[in-house]
């Protein structure tokens, strides 16, 4: 339970400055902790961290693991300060422009993060940063391998043995898809389909090298995570993790572990995610995530899930359950249907699944997103084990105002309130696509003519205002952006996740303002 009031920013790693074409945890995710002290936050919120699909439109929410970290978020600059790159490698690396590569976006009709098939083309600067850093990645890796001291060796030993539950997986599984060209696993070999075990051990002596460079960068990134945490604590900055609910079926983790999921005999998904058509999708949503086997879950204790969710406490001080709604019940649409249209909402063991986590962890350092229509029938859950849910304040302005959960005159002391999240439009961009009612209830609600010019101000001021403890606001709408300057436009695939703020944006007056509202609030 969220225990006194504060407040905080959401910007991914990835949407930090960078002359490298994607953010990372080098000088400028430092810059940014600075700022968040200077202007009184206590929390930085960041999507999820774990390693991005180039076939999946780079959707944080579309991960080949659960566990892994995303090697594109490695500093260079980092590397270059333990001499495992040179100053030259970096002035080459510089000097070479990002340009944007045209990659296959996903297509779908979902309106959420998951993306499924792939499609259309459409140019992206986070592929091309992929493109241009992984060279050096490796070579700082490589590097390390050969000239690491005693010590550095026995740290890097010391990882490898913590993460070994997952990190074996996910390290053979990455070289699998780079030694045979073949990134989809239910197209490789039979016998490392069903993962026998002469075949693993084979691979994994034929492929030693490649194995352990992954393991190597998976290593970097944490210890280059651990640093900025350690950073932002001396600086009181708590850091806010996500978790998708769902898993990409062409990850490590069904490949590892096919009994948790609903495959078929040839390790196809029977049933896959999503959500059925409503009043802004006439076909649904068809996420195409296969299915946790709940009943499976149930029986090992949900052993996966409790590995998860504590290899995420220990990277943030909170984590966001992303559709919490999915561990009460869920839309399974057959995996052969072309749409969500037919499926039927099925019951997960939420009562068990909530009692384990409760019996793992005592005190549960997590926020639920809690959104949708069907919200309400996890509250009680929340209520009973003092899980704060989402309220978001641009859904506050519809017909229903009066009752509106979202509305801020019923909002609740438990809650993190949101001025918009990373799938709304900025609130500038919202206003601009406002009906006249909306802007009218606006207006009326706020008691002033609001506009373009003050109502980002103004949903701001609501948001930190709000009686819920935490307040969260995108690093947009504080900056005053607008539609251009959008995270994700859910079902746009590969032309979202590219934003990135500019150096000059956060300024000393920026700073102070929001420091002001801050304290004026009682978030200080």
């Amino acid at each position: 339970m969220l225990q006194q009031r504060s407040s905080g920013l959401l910007l991914h790693i990835t949407s930090l400055p960078s002359a490298h074409g994607v953010g990372d945890l080098g000088p400028e995710a430092y810059r940014f902790a600075d700022f968040l002290e200077a202007s009184g936050q206590t929390y930085w919120q960041i999507l999820p961290l774990t390693p991005v699909d180039p076939g999946s439109g780079f959707s944080p929410y579309s991960s080949p693991s659960a566990f892994a970290g995303n090697i594109l978020m490695i500093s260079l600059e980092k590397l270059a300060d333990e001499n495992l790159l040179s100053g030259d490698d970096l002035a080459v690396f510089n000097e070479q422009p990002i340009q944007n590569v045209r990659v296959s976006e996903p297509s779908s009709d979902d309106d959420r993060d998951m993306e499924p098939a792939l499609s259309l083309s459409v140019p992206s600067t986070l592929h091309a940063a992929w493109i241009k850093k992984q060279p050096l990645l490796t070579q700082a890796a490589k590097t390390f391998l050969q000239d690491a001291t005693p010590a550095q060796r026995s740290d890097y030993d010391r990882f490898c043995a913590w993460q070994a539950d997952w990190l074996n997986d996910y390290a053979l599984f990455t070289a699998l898809q780079e030694s045979t060209k073949e990134p989809v696993w239910v197209r490789w070999p039979t016998e490392v389909v069903r993962r026998e075990p002469d075949a693993l051990a084979r691979q994994a002596t034929l492929l030693q090298d490649e194995i352990e460079v992954i393991k190597v960068l998976q290593y970097f990134f944490l210890r280059q995570w651990n640093e900025l945490a350690a950073y932002c604590y001396t600086r009181k900055i708590h850091l806010i993790g996500d978790i998708p609910i769902y898993v990409q079926f062409n990850s490590a983790d069904v490949w590892a572990n096919p009994e948790l999921f609903k495959l078929d005999e040839n390790f196809q998904p029977l049933f896959v995610a999503g959500a059925p058509p409503d009043y802004f999708s006439e076909d649904g949503q068809r996420w195409g995530n296969p299915i946790y086997d709940w009943a499976e879950h149930e029986r090992t204790g949900f052993t996966w899930w409790m590995r998860r969710l504590r290899h995420q406490m220990s990277l943030y001080s909170l984590t966001r359950l992303d559709h919490f709604l999915g561990f009460a019940v869920y839309w399974e649409i057959p995996a052969s249907e072309p749409t969500a249209k037919v499926g039927e909402w099925v019951k997960a063991p939420i009562e068990s699944f909530m009692h384990a986590m409760h019996r793992q962890f005592v005190q549960l350092p997590i926020i639920a997103e809690d959104l949708g229509a069907k919200a309400a029938d996890i509250q009680p859950y929340l209520r009973h084990y003092g899980i704060p849910g989402m309220r978001v304040v641009q859904f506050g302005f519809g017909a229903d105002m009066p009752t509106s959960t979202y509305a801020v005159h019923n909002h609740a002391e438990n809650f993190v309130v949101y001025s918009g999240t990373h799938d709304n439009n900025t609130t500038l961009g919202w206003y601009r696509e406002l009906d006249k009612l909306h802007r009218q209830r606006m207006n009326d609600y706020l008691g002033i003519k609001v506009t373009e010019k003050n109502v980002v101000d103004q949903v701001c001021r609501l948001t930190m205002q709000s009686v819920a403890r935490l307040a969260i606001m995108p690093i947009q709408d504080v900056l005053n952006l607008d539609e251009t300057h959008r995270m994700n436009t859910p079902g746009l695939g590969g032309r979202s996740w590219q934003w990135r703020l500019q150096p000059d944006q956060l300024t000393d007056e920026v700073a102070a303002k929001l420091l002001r509202l801050t304290k004026m609030t009682g978030r200080g």
